[in-house]
């Protein structure tokens, strides 16, 4: 209800006030008591203009009410809320973001899938679902694939702990593959998508169809050896 004297009551009231961003809660604050007071004064029998009027008087001094509410709302306690307001909702933004970024990430990694090789026929594969955590990020090693034209391909997704303070947005991982005669074969490349989950391919080229081992490297102290040997389902046989 917007009362024309009511209105400038409040404008007198509240010119007083000189921390400005609380005027508009004050404003409200004020209408809504006077309006409770009109009420009021309506179920009592009054006529609608006598009860504006009542209302109006029963606020008190609109000079004394106004020095009143500056020292409650004193511009130094406003300015100290407000900043520990906004340090609250930054913090608090912060917090949220990895949650968002974790729910993007995991809706994006749905519709993820691995790169098919289609220039070359497929010899072996080795189911692994092999897990470790290394420092706050789990590695996860999920198939290993071999190729007519000697490449080797590491399929892998990596979970990291997104309040980690040591949050790797693209771990990539680095092999080794060893022969035999225990030669090593290094190289190759591959991609990795980055968030705090996402998965990633690696592949290895002219490694000989003797190869016994590779070892996978994944950050600093990460050295995860892995048997060729076992687990082959030949894909002639599958």
């Amino acid at each position: 209800m917007r009362v024309p004297d009511w209105e400038e009551y409040l404008k007198q009231v509240l010119s007083h006030v000189k921390f400005k961003y609380d005027h508009n809660s004050i404003y409200f604050e004020l209408r809504d008591h006077m309006e409770d007071r009109y009420e009021n004064f309506l179920k009592e029998g009054m006529e609608a203009e006598q009860a504006k009027k009542a209302a109006l008087t029963c606020m008190g001094d609109a000079d004394a009410i106004g020095e009143e509410l500056n020292k409650a709302h004193s511009p130094f306690l406003g300015w100290v809320w407000r900043s520990i307001r906004t340090v609250f909702i930054i913090l608090v933004i912060l917090n949220i973001l990895p949650f968002l970024s974790l729910i993007t990430s995991g809706f994006i990694s749905i519709f993820e899938s691995y790169e098919n090789k289609t220039d070359s026929s497929l010899v072996y594969s080795i189911d692994l679902d092999y897990k470790e955590k290394i420092y706050d990020t789990t590695l996860i090693i999920d198939k290993i694939l071999y190729y007519e034209d000697n490449t080797l391909e590491v399929r892998y997704a990596t979970w990291t702990n997104p309040f980690s303070n040591s949050i790797k947005w693209n771990s990539s991982i680095w092999i080794e593959a060893y022969d035999e005669q225990g030669e090593i074969h290094r190289g190759g490349g591959g991609w990795k998508s980055g968030s705090y989950y996402g998965r990633g391919q690696r592949s290895l080229r002219d490694i000989p169809s003797d190869t016994t081992k590779i070892v996978v490297y994944f950050g600093q102290n990460g050295e995860i050896p892995i048997d060729l040997t076992e687990g082959r389902v030949m894909a002639n046989e599958s």
